[in-house]
């Protein structure tokens, strides 16, 4: 049981994480929120420390979270001094052997992006308790859905509890209502101009039908979170 406490420590540490391209491609930024900033600062070194530590695997589960995109090999993170060396090697694996890895300036976003959530995820140093808004930036459908069960194994694993936001119903597909640790919130306002929160359980199938994929009950607007003026 969580003390008022405790509690009042959590929500201090509370933060809105919301990558962006620039900060992510870079690395020419340093955060004061340490050791990763709100739009992506810092994870270059965040990235180096983990490569550097004794124990590999937080680096290595995060190249192979990575393979989610199809053309991903690995990654190399230069050792020499953070002042004169700041970029990733990453390697294509449909690039002939003979070619030199590429940097994250050539780097597409959404492997960026992907690369920003799993370092987040795995840090100790990292909050245990944050949000990202806007989870589908820069992501295919596909890819949404399969992200949030890799963001969802993570945070288990790495004991975080986060708050996604989205628009894009692809992302809902990714989830487990069957798991009551993951749960679906709907946001609106009422007619006084309060934000409430509405909680979406498991859309139940009728008799004889086949069940429908959280992303089509949200389009048809069975779940709420859509506007009705339109």
């Amino acid at each position: 049981m969580i003390n008022r406490m405790e509690q009042q420590f959590i929500l201090a540490k509370f933060l809105i994480y919301s990558p962006e391209n620039s900060s992510l491609r870079t690395f020419e930024k340093e955060g004061q929120i340490q050791p990763l900033g709100i739009n992506g600062e810092g994870l270059f070194k965040l990235l180096k420390v983990l490569s550097s530590d004794e124990n590999p695997d937080k680096i290595n589960e995060i190249k192979e979270k990575l393979k989610l995109i199809d053309w991903f090999q690995d990654f190399k993170i230069p050792q020499g001094s953070f002042e004169t060396e700041r970029s990733i090697q990453i390697k294509d694996r449909y690039l002939d052997e003979s070619l030199s890895y590429f940097d994250q300036k050539s780097s597409n976003e959404g492997f960026l992006f992907l690369m920003f959530y799993f370092a987040l995820f795995v840090s100790s140093d990292t909050p245990s308790f944050f949000s990202i808004d806007n989870i589908d930036a820069s992501l295919n459908p596909k890819l949404c859905s399969r992200l949030v069960k890799e963001l969802v194994e993570l945070a288990k694993k790495y004991d975080k509890q986060v708050i996604l936001t989205t628009h894009n119903p692809a992302i809902l597909d990714g989830l487990n209502l069957d798991d009551d640790e993951q749960r679906l919130l709907a946001i609106y306002r009422n007619k006084d101009g309060h934000t409430k929160a509405k909680r979406i359980l498991k859309p139940e199938p009728l008799e004889g039908q086949q069940p429908v994929k959280l992303s089509e009950a949200f389009m048809r607007g069975y779940i709420g979170g859509l506007p009705k003026g339109f």
